[in-house]
């Protein structure tokens, strides 16, 4: 990229990529172990859509695995919005623009997940944010379409979902300068530049879902204490927003563990907490790489309530997925001792397999993470980092834009009507 808007949104890239994989780093340590002897079952309803070029024309094209469980991927219905984040593949403006263009075409919904951290003393204050915090708001408006649903996430927490959300400043993230160095969930001032930071967002993207709290279930392990402090937090926030904006659902998110695992066990004693102020609960997925299954890059090997524990959780109250992926390659990271054997099949199943579970649930909506492998993103700005490798390869399309088979079942959920 030689011209200044290529050069710019390089930077922007760089920067961005850092957090968004920065989130992860508490959960390397998590990175499955492959137990002996663990109890799986197998997933039904495998399906192979054909027809590439019509589905939206044919719905009914598509064969049977000759599984009988009734999730004919090819009609009925869907209960849930369907949409990505736009995660570009690569750090040009061309890419950004593709990747808007292409998750819109098959999505009715827009995850905008705002990660680099809070503006804390312009929020405080009301005054005017850093030009930084506003090309990054320009772009992504300016790119989503007017007609689609968006989710909106604010970050509340950190990248090590250990403590407040860093600084978003000229530079993105930064420190947290005194007095916002030394304060806490609990101080009423972090929950008012909070809320007025949010107001102004929601203003703003006009959302029709808010998370003010991504993987808050990370908090609830990384630290008891805090997590204790953000229960207040939440209460604060919550009542707040819902002041001005009655109608908009307000939610967190969990990410998932091994059903039953210590993890699992620890956030399903400490979520309540904060039960009274959310209208509903995001996931976060990705359990090729955060569970403990057996070979865990087979769908088929998937634990039992491997997403429907997420009901048990939420008491009742209406759920979503935030995220998740899927690898369409094999993938090993040495440096985590980490191996996973995927193709394009086990994608495509575990594309139908969360959508059919997501129907039955009647999820409100499902967001994929990244449309296009970035490879090339990857192999520059990202630096090969080892961390980042493991989404790499779970676009719809690889990294030539060529689609996958994945995104015929995908669009064939998406041809469906919504109920």
């Amino acid at each position: 990229m030689t011209d200044r808007i290529g050069l710019k949104v390089a930077g922007l890239i760089k920067h961005a990529v850092a957090h968004a994989f920065g989130r992860h780093h508490g959960r390397v340590r998590g990175l499955p172990k492959q137990p002996a002897g663990s109890q799986t079952r197998p997933v039904a309803g495998m399906f192979r859509l054909v027809c590439v070029g019509l589905l939206l024309l044919f719905a009914g094209c598509g064969g049977s695995s000759g599984n009988s469980d009734n999730r004919e991927i090819s009609r009925g219905t869907r209960s849930f919005y369907m949409g990505f984040t736009p995660w570009p593949y690569e750090a040009t403006q061309s890419a950004i623009n593709n990747t808007y263009s292409l998750i819109q075409a098959s999505g009715d919904i827009v995850s905008h997940h705002l990660m680099v951290g809070i503006p804390w003393q312009e929020a405080y204050e009301g005054s005017a944010l850093p030009g930084h915090v506003e090309d990054e708001l320009a772009t992504r408006i300016s790119l989503t379409g007017s007609q689609k649903k968006i989710v909106l996430s604010i970050d509340s927490l950190n990248t090590a979902r250990d403590d407040l959300a860093a600084n978003w400043g000229e530079a993105g993230t930064e420190p947290r300068t005194p007095p916002w160095d030394t304060r806490s969930f609990s101080d009423p001032e972090v929950a008012e530049a909070y809320v007025d930071f949010a107001l102004r967002m929601i203003e703003r993207f006009e959302p029709d879902y808010f998370n003010y709290a991504p993987e808050i279930s990370e908090l609830i392990l990384n630290d008891v204490i805090k997590y204790s402090e953000f229960v207040t937090f939440s209460q604060r926030v919550y009542e707040a927003v819902k002041r001005e904006h009655p109608d908009l659902p307000l939610l967190v998110s969990i990410a998932l563990k091994t059903p039953g695992s210590a993890e699992a066990v620890a956030i399903a004693a400490g979520f309540p907490s904060i039960l009274p102020y959310v209208d509903m609960v995001g996931v976060s997925a990705y359990p090729y790489a955060f569970f403990e299954h057996s070979e865990r890059g087979d769908p088929a090997n998937l634990p039992e309530e491997w997403l429907q524990q997420i009901t048990e959780l939420a008491s009742n109250k209406p759920v979503a997925i935030n995220e998740t992926g899927w690898i369409a390659e094999n993938l090993e990271i040495s440096s985590f001792g980490y191996s996973a054997e995927s193709n394009l099949s086990k994608q495509q199943d575990y594309v139908n397999e969360l959508l059919a579970v997501a129907n039955e649930l009647e999820m409100v909506f499902v967001i994929w993470f990244t449309m296009v492998d970035y490879d090339v993103l990857w192999q520059n700005e990202l630096g090969q980092d080892d961390l980042a490798k493991l989404w790499k390869d779970t676009g719809l399309y690889d990294e030539n834009i060529n689609a996958r088979p994945a995104l015929d079942t995908w669009n064939s959920y998406y041809a469906r009507e919504r109920n």
